[in-house]
């Protein structure tokens, strides 16, 4: 019987930068979104891959809308964080951003990897699988985070 013969994943070899969108309510609850692929299930925070030539707060408003129908602000950018493969073949820097609802209405959206949207209780976030692992971090840091803990300096192409 012959072998089955798989075609090897290529290796990045630019890291790809990923938003992820913070966005809490009044009674200290996170928007959080389900990821399903094959048979695992697990939360992220509602984001996306940043396209070219579009800024943090672009993409964060692009995703949110894309995967939650909801229409955000972007208030700041709290956090940043960097996932590398052990083997190397992949390198994520994550963008983590807070914003605020403005409109729209929430709803799961299109993307055959999305399996729910809700918003989650924060004392939840240390009880469930959420990639990447930061819900301690978020926690502990939310009340400082939305006060410019980093500066964004915005597109400074001259």
């Amino acid at each position: 019987m012959p072998r089955t013969r798989f075609k090897k994943k290529p290796i990045q070899t630019i890291p790809t930068t990923r938003v992820s969108v913070i966005v809490t309510t009044a009674d200290q609850k996170i928007l959080l979104v389900k990821h399903r692929k094959g048979n695992r299930q697990y939360w992220v925070l509602p984001g996306g891959r940043l396209e070219y030539g579009e800024t943090f707060f672009e993409c964060a408003v692009r995703e949110i809308q894309e995967e939650t129908g909801l229409d955000i602000e972007v208030d700041d950018l709290v956090f940043l964080s960097e996932a590398i493969a052990p083997d190397r073949s992949r390198h994520i820097v994550n963008v983590y951003l807070t914003a605020h609802v403005v409109g729209g209405e929430l709803r799961v959206g299109d993307e055959p990897v999305l399996a729910g949207v809700e918003y989650m209780p924060l004392d939840e976030l240390d009880k469930i699988t959420l990639f990447p692992p930061v819900g301690r971090i978020v926690i502990d840091s939310l009340p400082k985070a939305t006060r410019g803990s980093i500066k964004y300096l915005g597109n400074l192409w001259v």
